[in-house]
């Protein structure tokens, strides 16, 4: 496993989001003399830039008590999930630093109603106490857990220093209570790699969280040694990954498809008809650590937590298909969550707007995907299994395609997310 210290990086005003953070956009929105987001800007900059304005509601922005519940009246429901408001404080933090304040451990809930550690971040406060995946959280401050918890209060404020009591059950059926304390937490995107030996076949397995500044350089890690390794196979796990940057979505896409991609269209960019002058094309890259020859077949592991950046690079890799080299891409697990959609998030002193602002698709034009990339297997994943654990279900099945050139067709479709909890701060991340 793979530990990178994150660099510190920090942007401009304006920010391309696509999941949640994208790539930096020269073009302002806004008069930069205007530094406090209001009711009357928020509706002004809907107006000009949301990707449905020309059916959005016309609305008088002083009847609404809040920013967010303005947003709420202005979004197109229910295909719009992702606009939203945060404090810039939080978002500078997490987007352009790799940081947040908690304990630096990732949860999901299951269709059981129990809410596991899916992950815990090196060098976290969960992590120096020895927090693993596959545990079970069965009290926060003495309050059994439930579907129905309210974890944001549980938890506290998102202030260095709070104090949160948790009992946890092991693997193994024992309990253990533990006292962490928030702190900020660096984020490292590279949750697990390793080269996994199958007959005659060298797979390249990683474990990949996020989307952000500092993902690169851990990618690059991971990909020289597949690169030195001549992998023949490689599995991208992106189960638990929300999205992030455009720039590091086309680097990932750039790395696995080598330089049969070179210079092709990896994804295009559509905005609303008074912002199509920034429509755009981005293409494949040569780079350092691409993996060469390029892989005949790859692999995703993903979910309905699988989302924008993370379905950029599928969707992107997919529109190489029909090249004179097969690239056959499988995804295991289930759909993916469906956001074929992006944002430019524009940056106030107190707060930050983040509405979606335009479409994308691969070089066949292929987008749209509200309902998600579907999974070629359909199979629930193993959590008290470690990250790399052959018998873990969805490593599982994607090594016994490679060794047998079939799916075992044991899964079956869910019709709902498993995930049935919510989680505060940074949507859709699953860390506390």
């Amino acid at each position: 496993m793979r530990k990178i210290k994150p660099n510190r990086f920090i942007y401009g005003l304006m920010i391309v989001i696509i999941a949640f953070l994208v790539g930096t956009c020269e073009r302002d929105i806004l008069d930069p003399e205007q530094n406090k987001l209001t009711r009357t800007v928020l509706y002004d900059v809907m107006k000009e830039w949301y990707l449905w304005y020309d059916i959005m509601p016309e609305v008088n922005p002083d009847d609404y008590p809040s920013l967010n519940a303005l947003l709420d009246a202005l979004r197109l429901e229910p295909t719009d999930r992702w606009s939203y408001v945060m404090e810039t404080e939080e978002y500078d933090m997490y987007y352009d630093r790799g940081e947040y304040i908690g304990h630096g451990v990732g949860v999901v809930g299951d269709d059981e109603g129990l809410l596991w550690t899916g992950w815990v971040y090196n060098g976290s406060p969960a992590d120096d106490q020895g927090v693993d995946r596959g545990w079970i959280i069965l009290s926060i401050n003495g309050e059994n857990i439930t579907p129905e918890t309210n974890i944001d209060s549980l938890l506290g404020d998102d202030e260095v220093g709070v104090e949160n009591s948790f009992t946890f059950r092991k693997p193994g059926g024992q309990t253990t209570n533990l006292t962490l304390v928030k702190e900020i937490v660096d984020i490292n995107s590279v949750l697990y790699s390793d080269i996994i030996n199958i007959n005659e076949y060298k797979v390249g397995y990683v474990v990949y969280q996020h989307f952000l500044v500092t993902s690169k350089a851990e990618l690059d890690v991971v990909f020289k040694d597949f690169q030195d390794n001549q992998i023949d196979e490689i599995i991208v796990d992106m189960r638990y990954n929300p999205g992030g940057q455009v720039d590091v979505a086309q680097h990932l896409g750039s790395l696995i498809a080598g330089e049969y991609a070179i210079k092709r269209d990896f994804v295009k960019f559509e905005y609303n008809d008074k912002q199509s002058d920034l429509n755009l094309t981005r293409p494949f890259l040569d780079l350092e650590y691409m993996i060469s020859p390029t892989p005949e077949r790859v692999f995703f592991i993903t979910t309905k937590r699988s989302a924008s950046a993370s379905e950029l690079v599928i969707n992107g890799l997919m529109g190489l298909t029909e090249l004179t080299r097969p690239f056959d891409i499988y995804l295991v697990g289930d759909d993916t969550h469906g956001k074929p959609v992006g944002s430019i998030s524009t940056r106030f002193v107190d707060s930050t707007l983040i509405p979606i602002t335009f479409r994308y698709m691969n070089r066949k034009n292929e987008g749209g995907f509200f309902d998600g990339l579907p999974a070629d297997s359909y199979i629930d994943e193993d959590i008290t299994r470690d990250f790399g654990d052959p018998e873990e279900k969805l490593l599982k099945e994607v090594l016994y395609y490679i060794e047998n050139g079939n799916f075992t067709g044991a899964g079956a479709r869910k019709s709902f997310p498993v995930d049935l909890f919510q989680w505060k701060g940074i949507p859709h991340t699953g860390a506390i």
